[in-house]
């Protein structure tokens, strides 16, 4: 029988990775599967969608971005939207330098400690926000509903930002039960009554210099819960996941963070998967460090680390963080053979450190492609690391091991998930996968625990590729993805009881005859021999868990009751479990399926609570407005969680799942919307943002073959209904939102849709603006990553349409509201400028050859060609244009769009810390308003008729601020 592992840049499995979308909201949208099979080696995306028509409702994007996510090995330079992110900030390098990420922040407090020093002494522009008493407000969401129709259960929730760590107090009791939340790119919150019914929260990051959280721990010498460390630094093997600045403690409850200062060193460039405080000694700390990508903005991460980051492993302090010795390391920064220069790849490092419960000398770490290694004096007679548990497949990439350790008997029990790579045999049965192991009676020399493994009396594996049998439950319990979504956990005084999660089994779900209800959490009573499906509750319909699962924590007075962690946010399970097994008998399974399914629902929690309610750490890519009504009509894609709409009140809604790209709304129409989730992926509703009207217009995008941003530049024309721009390789159009309407309604339907016809009608305009027609420059020898980043039509008349180029390019049309073919693009960069990423076109309203253009990266990278800001008019006479560097002090820090306010002529700019500000007419930034924690800001839009700015924060939800009269 052959083996073989699944193409990693095309893998599918069961056919439903169409249904990946899952990743936003509960489950996103309960999407019908048309037809998805795997790729073959080597087949563009592109072209396997035209031969295999998948689910339209995020096809290949999804497919993209979860394999990148999840982990999935990519030759790719460019590898999900954060990776693409940061080699926008990078380039022309292939990494952004600690120095460089450290100086922005820098750059951006010098701005904001000027515009109070000026405000102080009363030298600020009367318009100024600081003069006038304006701040910016938060709109929320701060009860981010997920309708009925956008779950994969047909029940409503509420859902917040990634969840990558989880921390309870010791005291924690049904009266007074404090949980720490780490975010992805929120940051910290805290609620002190977790186990109500609606949990308060409030931020909690006082201190803190990075918004990217790897991991919390409460001492365990201090019973007060106030003394606290927290890693910064996502370690889930992700591409978004961002490399953070240190080790942080606090000794208020988590009021106020401080830096351990002598972390920096040996964590800088990388994240803190893991904290352990020596019970007997609060000066005993240990963190172990994992390879993560350094940004400075809330999720940008990246592939490449740069060079002399210290070595990941485990570093030991006894002076309580006065100093840090690495005790232990593995080479383990997996180095891409197909890349130039090198770069570590994917994921390495340290993902758990634990303390043996018997004898706090003895310690447990695993590693990345490493398997599981010890230190025990007692055990092994020395104060080496010794390997206890051999990797699974020791050639593979990003193996990761997630240990729980316990004691049963007096003995020390470890239950050990194995993160291993799929494996198919010829007729597409997975026989290699994740799989569980326990060993009974750790306390044994570690050469006798490494024999054991292939033994009698030692390691067990507890899972089995046999379906239908008991072990069939753990195995390949976290899917494809492992690395980035793995939880291990068991309960304090509960050895017989373990939890394990993963991304959600889909294809148990979305099928004819579905055997359980997802398996993104399993939990398991008979010490891992058999596991039951916690995702969805007893509840008609259920609430269900979101996919993707990060941590798992039990309540210390009830450890039946767990909160779990996800790309979706904070539930609580209620801590009863009921018997729902007679469901399977209604499913119209069989054989080995209905034995799974009795198996499966034997003990499903008796509730599901969602505890997002208040919990705001959503991560905004943008944010439009309806023109009409822009302070009570808003639209924003979220990463991971899809579109939301806000109407003026505190509550928003989630529109459509998937992940939320761009959105507009049709200035005639303003019932006519459209949004985008990852790649050239828009849908189009006429009905306002009704979640059942959205219809896929994207087939041609896709079917072109053009390269394109994972967040492609979406603009509606902001002076002629029905017409809208997307940027590729060409920029594209349509003159009837995206085609015709009853055609759409009748076939493209996202819930409903037959798709047996093309959806969509958008049309490539002028040039391509990426190659050489335009040069060898600016990546124009290489088109491929060359595509459109910008684009802006102008509000003075009909054709101008400005766009750019993800390598500096930047262009003007005259007459892009002509026939197709007589569109022409004129290039008016030079030299001169930056070859960086455009970020931003604001055009301006009296005058469309004049606009602002906004720059990422760094001047370090480009030093003969600084700048960030620049001022740009255009001559038609000469097809030329002049360039004013508006960058004065700024400082070297990406700036991620630019926006004007017409009526005063004030200039905005958003970066990796908030928003920035340039009165009309000066040369000095200050900070625009107060109010904005520091946090990345993506996005900026305005209103000229309201008056107001929004801002698009990446891990704090959206913003607002009140714009100066004249």
């Amino acid at each position: 029988m052959a083996l073989r592992k699944r193409p990693r840049t095309f893998r599918i499995v069961s056919g439903v990775l169409a249904l990946l979308l899952l990743a936003a909201g509960v489950g996103g949208v309960a999407w019908r599967l048309r037809e998805a099979r795997e790729g073959p080696e080597g087949e563009s995306l592109t072209a396997f969608a035209r031969e295999h028509r998948f689910s339209r409702t995020l096809p290949l994007a999804v497919m993209r971005e979860k394999l990148e996510r999840g982990g999935e090995a990519s030759r790719e330079i460019i590898a999900g939207p954060a990776q693409e992110d940061y080699a926008n900030r990078a380039f022309p390098n292939s990494y952004i330098d600690y120095a460089q990420a450290r100086g922005a922040l820098a750059a951006y407090q010098s701005v904001d400690r000027r515009t109070l020093q000026a405000a102080a002494s009363a030298t600020l522009d009367a318009r100024d926000a600081r003069t006038r008493g304006v701040s910016w407000k938060e709109i929320g969401p701060f009860t981010p509903v997920v309708p009925a129709e956008v779950t994969y259960t047909g029940r409503a929730t509420t859902d917040s930002g990634r969840v990558t760590a989880l921390a309870l107090a010791p005291g924690c009791a049904e009266q007074s039960c404090t949980l720490l939340v780490g975010a992805a790119g929120g940051g910290v919150w805290r609620s002190d009554n977790a186990l109500a019914a609606k949990p308060a929260w409030q931020p909690s990051s006082t201190g803190l210099a990075s918004n990217a959280i790897g991991s919390i721990e409460f001492d365990p010498t201090d019973a007060s819960g106030k003394t606290i460390y927290l890693g910064t630094g996502e370690p889930n093997g992700s591409s978004d996941s961002e490399a953070g600045v240190g080790l942080y403690k606090s000794t208020d409850g988590g009021n106020s963070w401080a830096l351990v200062p002598s972390s920096v060193a040996v964590s800088k460039d990388r994240s803190i998967a893991s904290i352990v405080i020596d019970p007997a000694n609060p000066s005993h700390i240990y963190i172990g460090t994992a390879v993560a990508r350094h940004g400075s903005s809330s999720v940008n991460g990246g592939r490449f680390t740069p060079p002399n980051a210290p070595q990941i492993g485990v570093y030991e302090s006894t002076d309580g963080g006065a100093s840090f010795t690495l005790t232990f390391s593995q080479e383990s920064d997996v180095v891409d053979p197909g890349s130039a220069n090198g770069n570590d790849f994917f994921r390495g490092g340290i993902s758990k450190i634990a303390l043996d419960p018997a004898d706090a000398s003895t310690v447990y770490v695993t590693v990345f492609d490493y398997g599981i290694w010890r230190r025990s004096p007692a055990l092994d007679g020395d104060a080496a690391f010794h390997q206890v548990f051999a990797p699974i497949a020791p050639n593979g990439i990003g193996e990761r091991v997630e240990i729980a350790v316990t004691s049963k008997d007096s003995k020390t029990r470890i239950y050990a998930g194995i993160g291993s790579d799929e494996v198919f045999d010829d007729s597409e049965r997975l026989v290699a996968a994740a799989t569980f192991w326990r060993i009974d009676d750790a306390g044994k020399p570690a050469a006798d625990l490494l024999a054991s493994q292939d033994g009698p009396g030692g390691w067990e594996n507890l899972s089995s590729a046999e379906s239908g049998t008991p072990g069939y439950g753990s195995f390949d319990f976290c899917g494809g993805q492992c690395s980035y979504d793995m939880p291990v956990a068991s309960p304090p005084g509960r050895p017989d009881d373990v939890w394990i999660g993963g991304q959600m089994q889909y294809g148990e779900i979305f099928t004819t005859n579905p055997p359980s209800n997802g398996r993104a959490v399993q939990r398991s009573t008979n010490a891992g021999v058999s596991f039951t499906d916690m995702t969805n509750d007893t509840q008609s319909p259920p609430l269900g868990m979101h996919p993707d699962q990060h941590a798992i924590v039990f309540v210390p007075v009830n450890p039946d009751i767990a909160f779990v962690g996800s790309d979706g946010g904070v539930v609580r399970t209620s801590g009863t479990y009921v018997d729902r097994s007679s469901d399977c008998d209604s499913r119209g399974l069989a054989g080995a399926d209905l034995i799974n399914c009795k198996g499966w629902l034997a003990a499903i929690p008796e509730r599901i609570f969602s505890l997002n309610d208040g919990l705001r750490t959503l991560q905004f890519q943008s944010v439009s407005v309806n023109q009409r009504n822009a302070g009570g009509d808003v639209m924003g894609g979220t990463q991971d969680n899809g579109t939301w709409a806000y109407s003026g009140s505190p509550t928003w809604f989630e529109s459509v799942g998937g992940d939320g790209g761009q959105s507009g709304v049709d200035i005639d129409h303003p019932n006519t919307r459209m949004h985008t989730y990852y790649g050239p992926s828009p849908d189009v509703n006429f009905h306002g943002t009704d979640v059942n009207s959205w219809l896929w217009t994207g087939d041609p995008l896709y079917l072109s073959g053009e390269a394109s941003s994972f967040y492609v530049p979406l603009i509606n024309d902001p002076k002629v209904g029905d017409t809208w721009f997307i940027g590729l390789q060409h920029v594209w159009r349509t003159k009837d939102s995206g085609g015709d309407k009853a055609t759409l309604e009748a076939h493209c339907n996202e819930l409903t849709g037959d798709f047996t016809v093309i959806c969509g009608d958008w049309e490539p305009i002028g040039q391509d603006l990426s190659g050489a027609d335009f040069g060898a420059d600016k990546g124009g020898s290489a088109p491929a990553g060359n595509y459109i980043v910008a684009n802006e039509r102008a509000r003075a008349d009909k054709g101008t349409l400005w766009a750019a180029t993800r390598r500096g390019r930047l262009f003007i049309s005259k007459n892009a509201d002509g026939p197709t073919a007589s569109v022409t693009f004129t290039r008016i960069d030079t030299a001169a400028q930056p070859q960086r990423f455009v970020s931003g076109i604001v055009v301006d309203r009296e005058n469309p050859n004049h606009a602002w253009v906004s720059f990422s990266g760094y001047d370090a990278y480009t030093p003969t060609t600084p700048g960030h800001v620049f001022e740009v008019t255009y001559n038609p006479a000469s097809g030329t244009a002049s360039w004013k560097n508006l960058s004065y002090d700024l400082g070297d820090q990406p700036i991620t769009d630019v926006a004007r306010d017409h009526t005063t002529g004030d200039l905005y700019a958003s970066a990796d810390f908030g928003v920035l500000r340039l009165p009309a007419g000066g040369s000095s930034w200050n900070t625009a308003a107060p109010g904005l924690p520091p946090v990345a800001v993506y996005g900026l839009t305005t209103s000229p008729q309201s008056r107001v700015l929004y801002a698009a924060t990446h891990g704090r939800g959206a913003w607002r601020l009140r714009l100066a009269d004249m």
